[in-house]
């Protein structure tokens, strides 16, 4: 299957014509190498194709990256009707029969990783550049950004850098390591390589812009060390990325009530899934190559994975501060019901908002909620057909055509929840409620509001003095807003209303209290996108009591909480084995 066949542009492939076709050094169904054995990447085509010959690997296991992020998770659950190994991992019962067990595709993208890596001469120099540095580290970040996936999904992994002949045959003898352990393995892997930012610009490819075809090591770092609690040196790394890529999270993917009335929505999240991406696992447009099947898992008349019940309660319940102008503070319209990201209806009762998951009657009169978030993401695609599913008898069915891995939205939380367990809770929580820029979270700004009688927005002990990552007293901040202002109001932001941090204590009481707003801003902003197993592990990481706070949220989904916290409890029960 030539799944990358349409990624090579064509600059690349007239510097590279007197290579093999791309189309059979992009092809691979073996456990062994991509590459020849004495084929030495000593050039920028080398290393091309290399990389591209990896990701094409990568797409392999995208779809498992989802799945096992949300199933596991608070968010997501398998239906009676889905196939019985997603029903298991759903309900943390894996057997030795879950198709879902083998690690093959994991190990291979390794095993091809080590061959690039142990092959690639990263010496040569033209100008004044390495000129195979770039995707030499991008190759180092796919390599971490894999075995980090596989210790979350499986616990262990067998940890190797030197190629090996055949993955099936070697792993068998090969001594394993724990989750900690490979995270301390892979920071001292990533640490010398975070300020490369990979691979240089290949131009445009199929509507996507390539760079996005590329974990950073610098987020994937940042990742690992917010796992191993180091909130410091993570909250530095995410906002020198956030700083120099100007990152801003524009309130444009706000989902907004068209009137007071409620009888109508201009729907902005539906966009954001695929506009606020940094990093993707891409997929051709030809709906004939292969593509995950997310979308038939979820938009169907007999879904087989849907919103837990819990989820959708919790957006229903929160409260949405209504205004109708982004520029009108002066006071709230209205108080509503309902997190306008998740699925809620009209006030008329004439339909459901659609954003990350919608309610539809799928069967006689009963309301089914079902993830819409991948369909809205999805491309037409007029040559399959699936007489299973219902829903596409009267709209042309769609295909996923890509998995993010990072978007803005996630960088921001989790430079967020770094700097609220940094000992900063006000800073913190204004990511959610104002959006971090001059106007918010200047020490002037503060100053004057306290001399002035008013409450500060963010704290003067935590910025006065404060370390470089916590400024952004820049204008090319200024359209940052609150996160939580996209889907609960434009009068979130008014520093009067309900939503602010209680009286509390301590300090601590403070971060925790934040820290649980940031993991529902976190479901509410990137919900079903294989992240939520990590989070909920990784915050849990954070508290004392661990692992309570995972233990908690997960079992809250299930029908029996408290005989599901008992299972969950024992950390053997999290992984798929």
């Amino acid at each position: 299957m030539k799944l990358f066949k349409y990624i090579i542009p064509s600059v690349i492939l007239l510097a590279a014509a007197s290579l093999s076709s791309c189309e059979d050094m992009m092809e691979t169904n073996s456990d062994s190498y991509l590459f020849e054995e004495d084929n030495s990447l000593s050039t920028a085509s080398d290393s091309l194709y290399s990389v591209m010959g990896i990701l094409t690997q990568v797409q392999k296991v995208a779809e498992r990256y989802v799945l096992f992020g949300e199933l596991r998770g608070d968010l997501m659950q398998a239906t009676p009707d889905a196939p019985f190994s997603l029903q298991e991992i759903s309900n943390f019962e894996v057997t030795p029969e879950n198709t879902y067990l083998s690690r093959r595709d994991f190990y291979s993208i390794i095993n091809n990783c080590n061959y690039a890596i142990e092959k690639m001469d990263t010496s040569i120099v033209i100008g004044s550049n390495k000129v195979m540095m770039p995707e030499y580290v991008a190759i180092r970040t796919i390599r971490a950004w894999t075995y980090f996936q596989l210790g979350l999904a499986f616990g262990k992994v067998s940890y190797f850098t030197e190629p090996i002949l055949s993955v099936d045959e070697s792993l068998d003898n090969m001594p394993q390591i724990e989750l900690d352990n490979l995270v301390n393995e892979l920071i001292a892997d990533l640490e010398p390589y975070f300020g490369i930012e990979t691979p240089y610009q290949y131009g445009s490819v199929d509507g996507y812009d390539t760079r996005q075809f590329f974990i950073q090591p610098k987020l994937l770092l940042a990742d690992l060390l917010l796992y191993n609690n180091n909130y410091e040196l993570a909250a530095a790394l995410y906002y020198d990325y956030i700083n120099r890529n100007n990152l801003t999270m524009p309130i444009s993917y706000a989902n907004v009530w068209s009137s007071a009335n409620r009888d109508g929505m201009n729907y902005g999240a539906q966009s954001a899934y695929h506009n606020e991406v940094i990093s993707r696992i891409p997929f051709s447009s030809d709906g004939k190559q292969y593509h995950p099947n997310l979308v038939n898992l979820t938009y169907n008349t007999v879904p087989a994975i849907v919103p837990s019940q819990k989820f959708v309660n919790e957006m229903a319940a929160a409260v949405h501060y209504y205004n109708n102008n982004i520029n009108n503070q002066a006071n709230i319209v209205g108080i509503f019901e309902g997190d306008t990201r998740g699925g809620l209806p009209f006030a008329n009762g004439k339909g459901y908002s659609s954003s990350a998951f919608t309610a539809m009657n799928l069967s006689g009169n009963t309301n089914t909620d079902i993830i819409a978030k991948y369909y809205h993401n999805a491309i037409e695609n007029s040559a399959m057909s699936n007489p299973d599913n219902e829903m596409f008898d009267d709209i042309v069915p769609r295909v996923v055509r890509s998995v993010a891995t990072y978007r803005i939205p996630t960088v921001y939380l989790r430079y967020a929840e770094a700097v609220n367990r940094s000992g900063r809770p006000t800073m913190a929580f204004a990511v959610i409620k104002y959006g971090l820029r001059q106007a918010i979270s200047s020490v002037d700004v503060n100053t004057t509001r306290v001399e002035e009688g008013e409450a500060p927005y963010v704290n003067l002990d935590e910025i006065v003095d404060g370390p470089e990552w916590l400024n952004f007293d820049n204008n090319k901040f200024d359209s940052n807003w609150g996160s939580g202002m996209r889907g609960r109001g434009y009068s979130l932001y008014i520093p009067k209303s309900e939503y602010i941090i209680p009286q509390l204590e301590t300090k601590a009481d403070s971060i925790d209290w934040v820290e649980n707003e940031l993991l529902y801003e976190m479901a509410a902003e990137t919900c079903f996108e294989g992240n939520r197993f990590f989070d909920l592990l990784r915050v849990s990481r954070h508290r004392d009591d661990h692992p309570a706070l995972m233990v908690d949220k997960i079992s809250s989904r299930f029908d029996n909480p408290a005989a599901a916290a008992a299972h969950i409890s024992n950390p053997d029960s999290w992984w798929i084995k």
